[in-house]
């Protein structure tokens, strides 16, 4: 199931959006203010004590600029959690992941189509801290994902944290979080005004075909995130654990549509060919076929020695169809009349519906025809005639 790749594809190359259709709120503009250079300051004695590995030096810059009133762009919570991480402190980077990465995950299941509900507030500043964080703690990667919560997993100081971390590894394994993309830009107003432009961080991930061949692999996640909330009834941690349940069910129905497809597919419509032959006198028709919702249109080359031959457009009535069966009783034909009805049979059915709404299968037909209004085989017989054929065929069709 390849949605929600094609949707992280077009969300990190959607560059410009805006606001109404963001889920990040606008913050404050500080362009060039002294303020901004104040704050600025403080990110460079921060760093100085992250290199010096100054425990009360770091959370006292980290709470200054945190509490500055610029909120994010002071210090984005992508830069917090690194800090945790290089100064050990596992359980607060593992609330922060949640609270604020799985945070965007969620929205963006919400709407899936929205151009930037997975994506989180940049901090205004590109600085040595940034660079000095980025290569010391990498979360761009799945791999760098994965080390990082086995990392969370060793150093958490309760059974909870570590339960809780062992899932994340769990659900991320299978559900392809892949990373925590670099920065992108987006307006949080309508252009040109300078003032609103900011720039946000994607939180991507997707599913994958080789990972939900079935059903019985989100049963198994949601069967996890349930048994930790038993487990741990007083858990800061539930909510999110029940917002995963919700989602796990939603996505495996979603994946169950996009691998049947077919049951709410039905009468859509399509192309595809046909061949038939009766066995009786060895006539045959080739079709070509046209369906529109119910409406079917046939355009058919047929050759009948003791009959007709040529060209005749038919036009058949969608009757009844499930995923094996379908039923087209039809009219039409050119220099003679025909009516019948098509039985068919689908052996086999494409699972194309994983990535699209659309798929092909392989059908075996039988057909009745009755035919009338042709002469006869003879030079001087001018009469009408009627004839009943039975015909079997084979087809292909784009559904």
């Amino acid at each position: 199931m390849r949605m929600r790749i094609c949707l992280l594809i077009v969300l990190l190359l959607n560059i410009f959006v805006f606001a109404d259709s963001c889920n990040i709120r606008p913050l404050r503009a500080f362009t060039d203010s002294p303020e901004k250079q104040t704050l600025a300051n403080v990110r460079d004695s921060l760093l100085s004590a992250l290199q010096a590995q100054d425990s009360n030096e770091v959370f006292r810059f980290v709470n200054v600029l945190k509490n500055s009133g610029y909120d994010e762009r002071a210090l984005d919570n992508y830069e917090l959690l690194q800090i945790y991480l290089m100064m050990n402190k596992y359980d607060s980077a593992l609330v922060t992941l949640v609270n604020e990465h799985f945070r965007y995950i969620n929205e963006s299941y919400v709407d899936e189509f929205s151009n930037c509900s997975n994506r989180a507030p940049y901090s205004a500043f590109d600085d040595e801290l940034i660079a000095y964080a980025n290569r010391i703690i990498h979360l761009i990667t799945e791999a760098d994902f994965q080390k990082q919560l086995d990392r969370i997993s060793d150093g958490a100081t309760t059974q909870e944290y570590k339960d809780f971390t062992n899932l994340l590894k769990i659900i991320l394994k299978n559900t392809r979080f892949n990373h925590i993309s670099k920065r992108s830009d987006y307006y949080a107003g309508r252009p040109p005004n300078r003032d609103s432009f900011q720039q946000a961080r994607f939180y991507g991930g997707s599913y994958t075909k080789e990972d939900f061949n079935d059903s019985h692999v989100f049963d198994s996640l949601i069967e996890k995130l349930i048994a930790f909330k038993n487990k741990y009834p007083e858990s800061e941690f539930n909510p999110w654990i029940m917002k995963q349940v919700e989602l796990k069910k939603d996505d495996r129905e979603r994946d169950l549509k996009k691998r049947h497809y077919y049951y709410e597919f039905f009468y859509t419509g399509g192309i595809g060919g046909d061949y038939f032959i009766s066995p009786p006198n060895g006539s045959y028709e080739w079709n070509v076929v046209l369906q529109i919702n119910r409406i079917i249109l046939s355009l058919s080359y047929g050759r009948d020695d003791y009959f007709s031959h040529g060209w005749n457009v038919l036009l058949g009535v969608d009757a009844f169809e499930n995923k094996f069966f379908k039923v087209v009783p039809f009219v039409g034909g050119n220099n003679a009349l025909m009516a019948g009805t098509q039985f068919e049979f689908r052996p086999w059915i494409s699972e194309l519906g994983r990535e699209a709404p659309i798929g092909c299968y392989l059908s075996i037909k039988a057909k009745y025809v009755f035919k009338y209004g042709e002469k006869g085989g003879e030079a001087d017989d001018d009469e009408k005639h009627s004839k009943h054929r039975f015909y079997l065929g084979v087809g292909f069709h784009i559904w």
